[in-house]
Order: structure tokens, then sequence, then C-alpha cells
């Protein structure tokens, strides 16, 4: 279990050499990703469920920061009241079974989305010249998704009591190298230059950032609209 972390770290410190010919099966690099991946995911998602629930019920029972009602002008008794009729939280022995079927289905859907977008990317870039098609991106992305798996696993330390909060920021830095990391396994499957790979994926993050503030100003509009 401790060899595929060793060379995902290696591949870190090294991308532009992380990725050789011949690449391998587009069949066997999904399966090596998920062998990795989903049981971190698992871990990591089960830690968050048990977070969240918490956290649920100590807001059910009124337990907001200091300020919180002076901020927003409300009024304590009545939104401590209101918060006492939400919902009870289930347990997390009825949230776990469902975390078995999510979760895989999240990381297969996080490959084909990062497949998806940095593709456009990386042809809007003329990354693509050599035509080797979206079966290629899909094989990069799970070359890469494989190694950057390593991040799920630094961050379970984020879970920690007391380092966890300090962690934050060093965890936020490492999360972009490996956003950018794809870009390399772009670049080598894709036989261009690695600035194009890398840049492929700020691409798609200014994409999808556009869209999301989009779709909240639609949101916005359209709540103003019914009030």
């Amino acid at each position: 279990m401790v060899l595929p972390f060793v060379t995902s770290f290696r591949a870190l410190r090294h991308p532009g050499t992380a990725f050789q010919w011949p690449p391998p099966p587009l069949g066997r690099a999904v399966r090596d990703m998920a062998l990795v991946w989903v049981p971190l995911a698992l871990v990591n998602s089960a830690l968050t469920a048990v977070r969240s629930l918490q956290a649920y019920a100590s807001l059910r029972q009124g337990a907001l920061p200091p300020g919180v009602f002076d901020w927003f002008g409300l009024d304590p008794e009545n939104l401590q009241a209101f918060l006492r009729t939400l919902p009870v939280p289930p347990t997390f022995g009825q949230v776990w079974p469902w975390l078995l079927l999510v979760v895989p289905i999240g990381v297969l859907g996080t490959w084909l989305h990062h497949a998806v977008w940095d593709h456009t990317g990386l042809w809007l870039l003329g990354g693509l010249k050599q035509k080797r098609g979206f079966r290629t991106s899909l094989l990069a992305e799970a070359e890469a998704l494989r190694i950057t798996a390593l991040g799920t696993l630094l961050g379970l330390a984020g879970f920690l009591p007391i380092l966890g909060p300090l962690l934050a920021l060093p965890l936020l830095v490492v999360d972009g190298y490996l956003w950018l990391f794809r870009g390399f396994a772009l670049a080598a499957r894709h036989g261009c230059e690695p600035w194009r790979g890398v840049a492929a994926t700020v691409v798609h993050l200014v994409l999808l950032g556009c869209f999301a503030l989009g779709l909240s100003i639609l949101m916005l509009l359209m709540l103003r609209m019914a009030a």
C-alpha cells in the first residue's frame, strides 16, 4: 500500500519525467486510479460526514459563533426557535452505506469532469496538433489523478484537532500544485509543450469560475424578480 504513494511522491517531484512511453492501456490506468483514490476518498468523506453531522447538530441546538446575530441583524430568540424546528440529523450509521455508492461515482465523475474541461483548455491553447483525441485526455487524467490522490492522503491531516487549522494554508498550496500537475500528464500524452498542458488546467479553472459566477448572478436576479 505504501509503494503507490512513494512512486507518486517521486512523480510529483519530477513532473516533467513522470509520464513515460509507452502509455498504459486506458482500462488499466482507470483501474489503478480507482484502487488508489477511492479508498482515500471514502476515508475523507467519512470524516467529513462525521464533522458535518456534528456541526448540524450544534447548529440545531442554537450554538452559533458570537456576533452572528448582530452581524446579520437577526433576533436571537426567533432564530434559535427556528433552528430547533430543523429536522433531526441522521446518524453516521445511516449515512455511511450511501458513501459506498456516492464516493466511487464521485471519483469517476471528477475524472470525466477534469478530462472534458482540461481537453477543452488544451484545444483552446492549440495543444491538440497531434490529433490524438479525447481518449488520450482520459488516459492522461487517469494517470495524473492516481498520483494526485496523494493530496487526499495529506488532506486527512486537516481533520486533526489542533494541527488541522494550522495546516490549512500549506494544504491549499499543495492543492494548487496538484491542480497544475495534471497539465504535465496532458502535455506528455498529447505530445505538446508542458506549458500548454499546465496552462490548460488554468483555463479550466478560469472557465469554471466564469460559469459559476454567471450562474450565481442569474440566481440572484431570479430571486430578486421573485421577491
